[in-house]
């Protein structure tokens, strides 16, 4: 009997699920956007697994799903996916095999999430919650401070950066444009989190592990500059970061002083340089104490080898290996320079994920995190493929003749980017999510009588699914629906918002808000409502939500997805042009498909799929076999097939950036500080 996560409405379903997700996540970017992929293809799979266990936990498929896809979305992805279009042999090869290698990271700890819903026992599954709620609250911090009107840090470092947008290189904390700071206010949540797990027992050591350390630094510092070697050591660590070799053709002179460039750390260490020591020294000594004396419990162990992982790479890859002269003369070890450097906190959180499963016997998480990245890889190297070939029919490049160049003009005037890398994208990624889960549906054991051990949890994870995520993700329609377009007036031209940038209070003329404030206090308020109905619900079930749990499944998803493509279309029609068709049509196309199939093919008495007896770490190993496979035949037959069409010409389509040769971007392209971010 065919396996429930294997019928066609099952992967339909699973497929469109996250391609809707992936083509808003277009128009939202970054790691919020994606987080809406992994919570609509993590309810889509559980619920058609005709698994009644995972259907129980569907508010953490979604929860968990989100996580895991949002790591991926710091990373700017769209310059390898260009490699392979400049016509230039090396740079191609590199552009596919980095194109696999970005969305491997992504698809694989968007799997992993996904699979630790479906694998971990309640128990720690919901104790992961405490640790992770410090996070959260750090993180909103953060958020406050950086993301919203607010933006406290901006307005701190005024001075020297007043664009936090395209003139970002300038803010002081800035550091080759990564997850460094996400990275260390995890730890520095989780750290506090343990401290007070353990009701501070030890405080005294950590105060003596702190000074000691200062102590140590601070002295180390002061002999390194007493023997003259202060400076060898900062210039064997510091790396500008673009060609100081480079001539101006037009003058014979450098084309870029050293004081215009950025080095691989951030400006702040050099502002003071003074304290560098003992600062390390202490954090050296914290380090020390926690690595001694953490209880690391409720799942914290698991978030804090992330986030610690996370940093090492960081430190070692970007920051420390592109001082090596072979990574110096080629950019660095940086994967799309001068472009930011994510991808290396990516690999991180992955290591410290699969340390984590491999000391926890989670050998399930560790088989999907690489089959899902093996899908995923292949997802987007074979979207760019298919770009490449469908803006060859009428391109310039490839003929002269008018007439052929003007049949295929408004085919080439389409929006490829939406419909192919991201709504076929999408649907491609989707198998990183409904194979490695599918298969887990029928080896895992079926979880039954299950005590329902915490359950504010599930609380929890629907608000931050449907209220706070949303949130996170809708208040940016406030920038388009304010932003100031040009209108034809009698005479000429004029200007207008479709919202104002401030409004009055009915009634109350005094009160004057920005529009942002005013969204924000209505999303508190809908926010409060959606929490004191779940919470009246424990209590005294309300007869709107179903008693099943496949159609509290159903519910959830149908809210989350209607109104996330309800304001994807609100963002996008202030400004509507044909070309949006491609989006958010082809967005609210699916989504009705996806509502069709969840309410008509979401059985309630399904057949859970026959349990099948599984080696993970045979399946694993199959897994590695299978990205090394995809990786270098993707690599090699994806090139080969752009240049049989294109030769050594670019594509024509969207930008020619090179990563490697005489003119690769880190070359001449170098990120300064007196001009706008690239």
């Amino acid at each position: 009997m065919k396996s429930p996560s294997f019928r066609p409405s099952s992967i339909v379903l699973v497929l469109l699920s996250l391609s809707i997700g992936w083509g808003i996540r277009g128009n939202y970017g970054h790691e919020y956007g994606a987080m809406i992929a992994g919570a609509l293809a993590g309810m889509a799979v559980a619920l058609m697994s005709g698994r009644e266990d995972w259907r129980r936990r569907l508010p953490y498929f979604a929860f968990f799903g989100a996580l895991g896809w949002g790591f991926g979305g710091s990373i700017a992805y769209m310059h390898p996916p260009s490699y392979t279009q400049t016509g230039h042999l090396p740079t191609q090869l590199y552009g596919f095999a980095s194109t696999y290698f970005e969305a491997f990271l992504w698809a694989a700890l968007g799997g992993a999430g996904t699979a630790y819903a479906a694998t971990e026992s309640r128990e720690k599954l919901t104790a992961i919650f405490r640790p992770l709620c410090w996070v959260f609250g750090f993180w909103a911090l953060q958020y406050v401070l950086q993301d919203t009107p607010f933006d406290f840090q901006q307005r701190l470092f005024a001075a020297a950066s007043p664009d936090h947008t395209w003139f970002r290189q300038r803010d002081p904390l800035y550091w080759l444009d990564s997850e460094w700071q996400e990275a260390v206010y995890a730890m520095t949540a989780l750290c506090l989190f343990d401290l007070w797990d353990r009701r501070f027992s030890k405080f005294g050591h950590l105060i003596g592990f702190a000074v000691v350390g200062a102590g140590v630094g601070f002295g180390l510092q002061r002999f390194l500059a007493a023997a003259g070697w202060q400076d060898a050591v900062v210039g064997a660590l510091v790396q500008s970061q673009g060609d100081l070799t480079l001539l101006d053709p037009a003058t014979g002179a450098p084309k870029f002083a050293a004081e215009q460039l950025l080095t691989n750390w951030p400006t702040i260490f050099g502002q003071h340089s003074a304290h560098l020591g003992w600062v390390f020294g202490a954090v050296a000594g914290l380090s020390l104490y926690f690595y001694r004396y953490g209880a690391w419990r409720s799942g914290s162990a698991l978030l804090i080898r992330m986030a610690v992982w996370s940093m090492v790479v960081f430190l070692v890859g970007p920051v420390l290996l592109s001082n090596l002269p072979f990574f110096a003369h080629h950019g660095g070890f940086r994967l799309q320079p001068p472009r930011g450097d994510s991808w290396a906190n990516t690999v991180g959180c992955m290591v410290g994920l699969l340390l984590y499963c491999r000391k926890t016997g989670l050998k399930p998480v560790s088989f999907v995190t690489w089959l899902s990245g093996a899908f995923g890889g292949l997802a987007l190297a074979t979207a760019q493929f298919i770009k490449i070939l469908c803006v060859s029919p009428g391109n310039p490049v490839l003929t002269d003749n008018p007439v052929v160049i003007a049949a295929w003009q408004h085919w080439r005037s389409a929006n490829w980017h939406s419909i192919i890398l991201e709504q076929f994208a999408g649907v491609l990624y989707g198998l990183a999510i409904l194979i490695p889960i599918g298969i887990l549906a029928s080896r895992l054991p079926v979880r039954r009588d299950e005590p329902r051990v915490r359950p504010w949890t599930e609380i929890f994870a629907v608000v931050f699914i449907f209220n706070i995520l949303t949130y996170i993700n809708v208040v940016k329609n406030i920038e388009d629906w304010t932003a100031v377009r040009k209108i034809a007036v009698s005479g000429g031209t004029g200007v207008f918002r479709s919202v104002a940038e401030t409004l009055k209070a009915p009634l109350f003329g005094s009160i004057e808000l920005s529009a942002w404030s005013w969204f924000t206090l209505m999303w508190i308020a809908f926010t409060a409502c959606a929490i004191l109905v779940l919470v009246r619900h424990r209590r005294h079930p309300v007869a709107l939500i179903p008693s099943t749990w496949l159609g509290k499944g159903q519910l959830l998803y149908l809210l989350f997805l209607w109104l996330i493509v309800i304001a994807n279309f609100a963002k996008a029609v202030v400004a509507f042009h044909e070309s949006r068709i491609a989006t958010e049509g082809t967005t609210m196309f699916n989504a009705l498909i996806c509502t069709v199939l969840i309410l008509g093919w979401a059985r309630l008495a399904d057949t859970p799929p026959a349990l099948r007896k599984a080696d993970f770490g045979l399946l694993t190993r199959k897994a590695l076999a299978l990205t090394a496979v995809l990786l270098f035949s993707t690599t090699i037959l994806y090139t080969t097939g752009v240049r049989a069409i294109y030769g050594n010409k670019p594509t024509g389509w969207g930008g020619a950036n090179l990563r490697l040769g005489p003119d690769a971007d880190w070359r001449i392209k170098p990120i300064l500080k007196t001009k706008p971010h690239a």
